[in-house]
């Protein structure tokens, strides 16, 4: 799969969104770079980030609209129904916490946490006194992932505290 021409498609609706596409070629970039993912699950995996914020920006638009957005522009990739169906499920899921998810989910999942701790989005979460930073580090998946937001943590703390 040309992941370059699943953005280009998805561009237009993940441009709605507060953060836009930026948002998702951070998350894009962060499973990339510290997840290792299955040849066999790679399409899944990482068609299902580049489409995951794509109804909308709320969590009911991204639910009921994205997977329709989604089948159509998988189509015009020609991608198989199963395919579809499969990153439709995700997509419409992503900001639920199952138990024992697939492992493109979790990627998912966790890499869209940990772009909560990047410098671009950090300050916009970090805004309410009320934000719990260690309850969205208990729901990550990975260790990897929970030692790396703690990482990011600790340097938007000290980077806000000069």
């Amino acid at each position: 799969m040309n992941f370059d021409k699943l953005f280009e498609l998805a561009t237009s609706y993940l441009e709605r969104n507060d953060f836009g596409v930026a948002h998702t070629k951070r998350v894009f970039d962060i499973a990339k770079q510290n997840f290792p993912v299955k040849p066999e699950l790679q399409e899944l995996t990482f068609a299902s980030i580049i489409l995951h914020d794509i109804g909308g920006s709320s969590i009911k638009e991204q639910y009921e609209k994205g997977p329709q957005i989604a089948t159509v522009i998988l189509k015009k990739l020609g991608c198989p129904d199963y395919f579809i169906r499969q990153v439709c499920e995700i997509i419409s899921t992503h900001h639920e916490h199952p138990e024992n998810p697939s492992e493109p989910f979790r990627i998912l999942y966790d890499s869209d946490k940990l772009v909560m701790f990047s410098p671009e989005e950090y300050l916009h979460y970090n805004s309410g006194k009320d934000f719990d930073w260690n309850k969205i580090v208990a729901l990550m998946y990975s260790k990897q992932a929970k030692q790396l937001a703690k990482e990011l943590l600790a340097q938007r703390r000290k980077e806000q505290n000069g």
